[in-house]
């Protein structure tokens, strides 16, 4: 009989084991973050599924595939080609499920499950809106459960808690009476979840500029206003920051014109 000494460092050794990546993955990796950081999102992705494709059960890969399958489905949404947007939205929720089949326990995996399902609904009808709106607020709640230190899911809910409140009294009873009960939401809660992005990651363009779109459903333009004005003082960071940025001028030229 194997030692308990042996044991415990052979099941070490597979866990250790699942971040280690064979020599020509960490090639492709390292290339798609490469092309990342320059926000060659299209290219990067490519370099990711190469290295999936050696190694498709890497922590590492999966994460970064996920992400940016959800990245390029919200860049083809910001441009208007709904087809690309949903095909790639599709494929993020597919790896999105497959990352949490594979590791149920990461906080990562709820994470990226609750911003996949949040995307396609974006893509969805009102009956699947609502289902999906349920698997969005308790995946990013079991993502903060798991993990209250990793920012992705208090974006994730700050803009859920902002959608439902954006739901009149009457598209509310219109929803429950066809599709099931609608979860409940308030601005408040997304300004809690935005503020706690903030401390996480202070400076964060996309989570000052949801904050101030809380702002602008609340009818205080001078706190619209005044975030606005301070994403524009915002080192770039991501992608997303570019259609942030963009929105800000024109919002700002609506409010000072």
């Amino acid at each position: 009989m194997k030692s308990p000494r042996y044991m415990i460092l052979f099941f070490g050794w597979i866990l250790f084991s699942s971040y280690l990546i064979p020599k020509e993955a960490e090639e492709y990796l390292k290339a798609g973050d490469d092309l990342y950081k320059k926000f060659d999102i299209l290219n990067a992705a490519r370099n990711y599924e190469k290295a999936f494709k050696i190694d498709p059960d890497n922590y590492n890969v999966m994460v970064k595939l996920v992400r940016i399958y959800n990245d390029i489905g919200e860049d083809f949404y910001e441009k208007r080609n709904m087809e690309k947007s949903e095909k790639y939205i599709k494929e993020a929720v597919k790896m999105a499920e497959l990352f949490q089949q594979k590791y149920p326990d990461s906080a990562d995996a709820y994470a990226y499950i609750a911003m996949s399902y949040g995307n396609l609904a974006l893509h969805e009808g009102g009956k699947e809106k609502v289902k999906l709106a349920k698997k969005i607020e308790e995946s990013a709640k079991k993502s903060i459960e798991k993990d209250p230190g990793k920012y992705l899911p208090y974006i994730i809910l700050g803009i859920y808690y902002r959608q439902i409140s954006n739901l009149s009294w009457i598209e509310r009873l219109f929803a429950n009476a066809f599709y099931g009960d609608v979860p409940d939401g308030s601005y408040e809660q997304s300004l809690e979840m935005f503020q706690k992005v903030l401390q996480l990651s202070p400076g964060m363009i996309t989570a000052t500029f949801q904050m101030a779109q809380v702002y602008r459903d609340l009818d205080n333009e001078e706190m619209e206003e005044k975030l606005l004005k301070k994403v524009l003082t915002l080192p770039i960071r991501d992608f997303r920051d570019k259609y942030s940025i963009k929105k800000s001028k024109i919002r700002l030229e609506e409010l000072q014109g």
